[in-house]
């Protein structure tokens, strides 16, 4: 018997497959993904909501306080998760204004007044955002507003 010299050989034909099966996954992730992005409005009000009570803490707790302290690490959190997950529902300028606002917080006891000012701020522009989409107004409001953000290092 004589094998075809074109025909993949076994370990080939296993790689293959795997090919198959991991682009049938891909497919299928950005299916779910492509379904999610007219649900991600209502999951970017979740997230305000929440961020919106982590400011409340920092604003009744006392710098230094344990209950300022979680409630500065509940605002990392959460700006986290829109800095994560916004761009891929098409919030690019989300990302971009949670970001530095993120690093103000992350690994902090405490955020200062500028601080909170400014997370307080970014609520404004996702609580639109919730309700207007990503809108260019809205996109360059939070681009700007990114931009007042101090530099961590």
């Amino acid at each position: 018997m004589s094998a075809d010299p074109n025909a993949p050989s076994a370990a080939e034909a296993d790689d293959l497959e795997l090919d198959d099966d991991l682009m049938a996954a891909i497919a299928a992730a950005e299916a779910a993904v492509g379904e999610m992005v007219n649900d991600y409005p209502d999951l970017l009000a979740q997230d305000v909501a929440l961020l919106k009570t982590a400011v409340r803490g920092l604003r009744e707790t006392s710098l230094g306080t344990d209950d300022h302290t979680k409630a500065c690490v509940d605002a990392f959190g959460v700006l986290h998760d829109i800095k994560g997950q916004a761009a891929s529902f098409g919030f690019e300028a989300a990302t971009f204004l949670c970001d530095p606002l993120c690093e103000c917080v992350r690994g902090k006891s405490g955020a200062s007044n500028d601080v909170i000012h400014l997370i307080e701020a970014a609520i404004v522009v996702l609580d639109r955002m919730v309700t207007e989409g990503a809108t260019p107004e809205l996109n360059d409001a939070a681009y700007a507003l990114a931009k007042q953000v101090p530099h961590t290092t």
